[in-house]
């Protein structure tokens, strides 16, 4: 099984059609978001061994882990495909708002839109491809990574509305992730340990654990940490904050010790961090 990889501008990658893509041995494991979206006849696919068919007027999204078969576009196929790294995804503020989204439509990804929301899909597909092969002017990449995170927020924003609209009833393990989640956006600062969000989900620590790796394969712990380190790369890298300030701010007993948790998780220093132009 190979993965889908990217060497385009920022990682960001677009294409038209299905020839553009990179050579691939199906199945495909992708370690990237996939978006796909259909203007006018069909593509078809098996996204983790479920056939699934894009009509006119339709988008799908694709997380990384997703695993693609049989990809084909019918012939008088009109769309487009933009592919985006994990970690710009990871990067968003507002990843946690991504969470219902992808567990509710994680059984069927294809969803209808209108005319106004594909015409506004492919303003911004146009744009983001005409930065991606124009010249490199002073803050090209600040420029792409601006029309990226648009992008992210117009998809999000059109599956949470179609979402709103759908009488499906989250299960009592989705409902209690979204808790979670919930709560770690809101006590990360000051509560790393899954004991506390146990206790205010009024269940045992090994009920939440499990629940929360089976619903979204990865565990508590790893949640609590991801939410901590995302508002530390923004603080690192959009405030004036020293080192120790955001130490502080974060609730670590010292410097240093936010710095080997840092380090330990992202494989560099808060400081490496903060100095390489490229995160």
């Amino acid at each position: 099984m190979m993965k889908i990889e990217t060497k385009a501008d920022n990682g960001i990658a677009v294409f038209s059609s299905l020839k553009e893509l990179p050579d691939l041995d199906f199945p495909v494991k992708l370690e990237v978001m996939l978006l796909a979206v259909c203007d006018t006849g069909e593509i078809s696919a098996t996204v983790d061994l479920t056939p699934r068919r894009m009509k006119p007027s339709s988008i799908m999204v694709l997380l990384p882990g997703h695993t693609i078969n049989h990809l084909k576009a019918s012939d008088d196929f009109d769309g487009f495909f933009i592919i985006v790294p994990e970690e710009k995804i990871a990067g968003l503020p507002t990843l946690t708002r991504m969470i219902p989204c992808a567990l509710h439509y994680m059984d069927n990804p294809i969803i209808s839109i209108s005319s106004e929301e594909l015409a506004s899909q492919r303003l911004i597909y146009s744009i983001l491809q005409k930065k991606i092969n124009s010249r490199k002017l002073p803050y090209h990449k600040l420029m792409v990574d601006s029309l990226c995170e648009m992008l992210f927020y117009e998809t999000l924003g059109i599956y949470t509305a179609n979402m709103d609209r759908s009488d499906t009833v989250p299960s009592r393990r989705e409902e209690l992730f979204m808790k979670f989640m919930s709560l770690v956006e809101i006590h990360y600062r000051e509560e790393r340990t899954v004991i506390f969000y146990a206790r205010e989900l009024c269940v045992t620590p090994k009920h939440l654990s499990a629940v929360i790796k089976e619903v979204s394969g990865r565990t508590a712990g790893e949640w609590i940490d991801a939410q901590v380190i995302l508002q530390a790369k923004l603080m690192l890298k959009n405030s004036g904050m020293t080192i120790q300030e955001i130490s502080l701010a974060l609730n670590f007993s010292n410097q240093s010790f936010f710095g080997k948790y840092f380090k330990h998780l992202t494989g560099m220093s808060p400081r490496q961090f903060r100095a390489n132009p490229d995160n």
